[in-house]
């Protein structure tokens, strides 16, 4: 669990709060006997306080939504069971990394800090647990993305890219992106093939198997999916600092 730059103590607060005022209270009456619930709060109150647990769970618990199933007996059960569990984990987060070694300061990679387009297509279906199909949404994206800079819908992904990053020179209907900033010529040409490659390569190896896969035969594992995120981020950082060049 990531607390860079977390106010521990306001999440606590938070959390604390919204299962406190959420707990349910059974709706039977002397004439009638129901397994319904609602929030001690009240309803409206509870569609405030949930309005701030999410985003805190999504932050800390991105898997919450899976891990906590829902109730039609209690409309916030999955928020309350796992606002609990992460205010177990922050109350043993310092313990429990000391008993089990040195605490592992290496870098993290947060996906809302990639490229935006990446995790704007991703985020929805990532909070689902879904995460081939939030990977594979984010392919799609950058596809799209590229489709539009280059102003064509005639050619897709891998082929796409192969030709934009071409060493032929543009021609009608197929301008090429260059990296024209780049001052040094051999450093120019080494970072088009390059690019022109990786990007290959990650519709290839990414975007393909994930689309032509049914999806119970897809098992991505939340590392995996991450550089998986993260190698198309780069990509679609690279098409945005190239230039496009017409005949």
């Amino acid at each position: 669990m990531n607390l860079n730059g977390v106010d521990v103590d306001w999440v606590r607060e938070q959390l604390q709060r919204f299962v406190e005022q959420t707990r349910p209270v059974n709706q039977s009456t002397n004439m009638v006997i129901t397994a319904r619930t609602a929030p001690a709060c009240g309803r409206p109150t509870a569609i405030e306080l949930v309005e701030t647990a999410r985003p805190i769970l999504t932050r800390l618990y991105p898997e919450w939504r899976s891990e906590n199933p829902t109730s039609s007996n209690d409309e916030f059960k999955s928020e309350r069971d796992a606002a609990r569990r992460l205010l177990a984990r922050l109350a043993t987060h310092a313990d429990v990394a000391s008993r089990l070694g040195s605490l592992d300061n290496s870098p993290r990679v947060l996906a809302s800090n990639m490229h935006s387009l990446i995790w704007t297509a991703a985020q929805a279906q990532w909070a689902t647990g879904h995460r081939h199909e939030a990977v594979l949404a984010a392919a799609k994206a950058v596809n799209s993305s590229l489709q539009s800079k280059l102003g064509r819908r005639d050619a897709s992904e891998q082929d796409l890219i192969r030709q934009a990053f071409s060493s032929d020179a543009p021609s009608p209907g197929r301008p090429r992106l260059r990296f024209s900033s780049i001052a040094d010529a051999q450093t120019r040409e080494s970072m088009r093939q390059g690019v022109m490659n990786f990007g290959a390569g990650c519709f290839g190896a990414i975007r393909n198997p994930l689309g032509h896969l049914p999806n119970d035969e897809v098992d991505l594992p939340e590392q995996i999916a991450v550089e998986q995120l993260a190698a198309l981020s780069l990509l679609a950082r690279w098409i945005d600092d190239a230039d496009v060049v017409t005949s």
